[in-house]
Order: C-alpha cells, then sequence, then structure tokens
C-alpha cells in the first residue's frame, strides 16, 4: 500500500499546490514540530505539515497565531505525529504526493525515518544532537540548506537574533537575572533546561538558569515535585507555561501561591500560544513569543 502511494498512486489534484517563491513547483510535507513555520517564513507554501494540536484543540488550521496569515494555500494539518507515527501516518503523507519531505525538529525513530524516506526525499536533523535539542538556528540552517536557500535561512536568523538583541537592550534590568520555566503536569513541574527550546528561550532573553535546574545536558526537562517546590525562592522569576487549563490546579496550590518568589512579583503565567511558540523557536515564533512576554514584563 505504502509503496503505491508513494509512487502517485494519489491524486496531486485533490491536495493543495504549492509553489516556491520563484515560482518552482515543490511539494513539501513537513513532519517536524515547527518546520512548518520555518518553510512560510522561507517562502514555500507545504501541501501538508505535522502539528503539536490534536483535533479538536486550538486552531483548526493546527497552525500558531504567528503562522496563519503565512499560509496562502488549503490547510492540511497531520495530527497525532507527537504521540504516534504509524503506517497510517505514513500513508496520510504519501498521498499527499510530496517531492520532499523536512522532519528537522521530530523524535522519530529509525524505522519511522524509513517509512518517510521510502516515500520522498527527506531531511532530518543530524545526529550530532538528541532529539528535541537540536538548537534553533541549526534547525533553520538544515531546514534552508534542504530548500537551497541557504543565503535566506541565514537572513532568518540574523533577523531572530536581533530580536532577543532588541529585547536585552530594552531591559537591562532583567539582564543575568536567574530564571526557571517550566509545565505542571501530573501532579509535579517540569522545569525545561536550556537544551530545551523554552529554557533556551529565557536564556537568549538574558535570564540565566540556575545550574541545579539545568542539569547535566543529558535531558530537556527535570521533574520538580511539590515538597520541593521551595527550591524556586533561589530564582528571580519563574515562568509557569499553561497548556490548554494546566495551570489551574497551581493556582489553587496554597503553599505554591505562597512560595516568595510569587510573593516578590516574579511568577508569572503564559498562554498555551506562548508556551507552543517557545516550545519551537523559529524565525516566526520568536519575535512572536518575544512580544507576548514583553507585555508582561
Amino acid at each position: 500500500m505504502l509503496a503505491s502511494c508513494s509512487s502517485g498512486a494519489g491524486d496531486p489534484t485533490a491536495a493543495p499546490e504549492a509553489s516556491d517563491a520563484n515560482g518552482a513547483d515543490e511539494r513539501i510535507v513537513t513532519m517536524g514540530l515547527g518546520d512548518v513555520d520555518t518553510i512560510l517564513a522561507l517562502g514555500e507554501q507545504p501541501v501538508g505539515y505535522a502539528t503539536w494540536e490534536q483535533e479538536g484543540s486550538g486552531d483548526p488550521s493546527g497552525l500558531g497565531p504567528w503562522a496563519k496569515d503565512k499560509l496562502t494555500v488549503e490547510p492540511n494539518p497531520i495530527r497525532g505525529t507527537t504521540t504516534e507515527f504509524s503506517t497510517d501516518t505514513a500513508e496520510q503523507v504519501a498521498a499527499l504526493n510530496p517531492t520532499k519531505i523536512i522532519a528537522v525538529n521530530s523524535g522519530l525513530e529509525a524505522d519511522k525515518k524509513a517509512l518517510l524516506e521510502q516515500i520522498a526525499p527527506t531531511t532530518f536533523h543530524s545526529d550530532e544532537y538528541p532529539d528535541w535539542q537540536v538548537p534553533w538556528e541549526v534547525q533553520i540552517k538544515e531546514i534552508s540548506k534542504a530548500l537551497g536557500k541557504e543565503d535566506e535561512g541565514q537572513k532568518l536568523i540574523d533577523d531572530s537574533e536581533q530580536a532577543f538583541k532588541d529585547f536585552r537592550e530594552a531591559h537591562p534590568e532583567l539582564q543575568g537575572k536567574t530564571a526557571v520555566i517550566g509545565m505542571p503536569y501530573d501532579g509535579k513541574l517540569g522545569v525545561y533546561t536550556s537544551g530545551d527550546g523554552r529554557g533556551a528561550f529565557i536564556e537568549k532573553l538574558g535570564f540565566t538558569i540556575p545550574e541545579k535546574f539545568n542539569g547535566d545536558g543529558s535531558s530537556f526537562f527535570l521533574d520538580w515535585s511539590p515538597e520541593n517546590y521551595a527550591d524556586f525562592n533561589d530564582v528571580d522569576y519563574l515562568f509557569v507555561l499553561d497548556y490548554y487549563g494546566a495551570i489551574d490546579a497551581l493556582k489553587n496550590d496554597k503553599a505554591f501561591m505562597d512560595l516568595d518568589v510569587n510573593k516578590r512579583g516574579g511568577l508569572y503565567w503564559l498562554d498555551t500560544d506562548t508556551a507552543n511558540a517557545m516550545s519551537m523557536p523559529n524565525p516566526l515564533t520568536i519575535p512572536y513569543a518575544i512580544k507576548q512576554i514583553e507585555k508582561q514584563l
């Protein structure tokens, strides 16, 4: 079945048309989270794209508010790839008759990578970095190289770096302040290290993640249980990400709300869109998330 789909059995007229800024026909499917944002920033239009959104959550397009106005073809989100990648998923990709697949910000296993490579030439991240810990600059470089747009990619990196620099210069009072960023789940707080996009993001803003919250570099997050929440009193800022109401329990937790970091005014709640944007820094999410954080600070 997969072979028949990848050979062009799917009707390409039933899928969105896509072309690059130069008008050359290209049928690109992105399978890494946020990869679609980068190709949109590069002037490409996808025929399909993986999304972190599940059916019925978020925008029907599966795109964040930072990307929706960049999409000029019919939305075609491929859902469920963060929790399950099956042969059915591969069939869905193959039916789009792609000429190129981008799967840079992904954590696909070898057999899943092989399925994609049967369909079309596929770009994955290099083995130099663990899954989900590829620096955003490297992601842009790898994607722009795959699309033959390395100069444009470097311009996007430069513009993103400038956005961070502008924030740092506008907020000298925040530079060097200690900070932790985390997400509540299963009755605890998952703290993101600098190996994750969210941790890397606050560092680029000028904050410093203390060593005990950064781990040894082998993981992109660390669990913090309620009995150790007092550790957060040692930081200047604590950013808590709200994924679809996940913060409600914490807001009703008297012990958490009584933390000194909150009494000092250092506790900030970041909404779902901002949380999603920070989780996958790229040319579109970076300026969006900076703007949202600046509104609160």
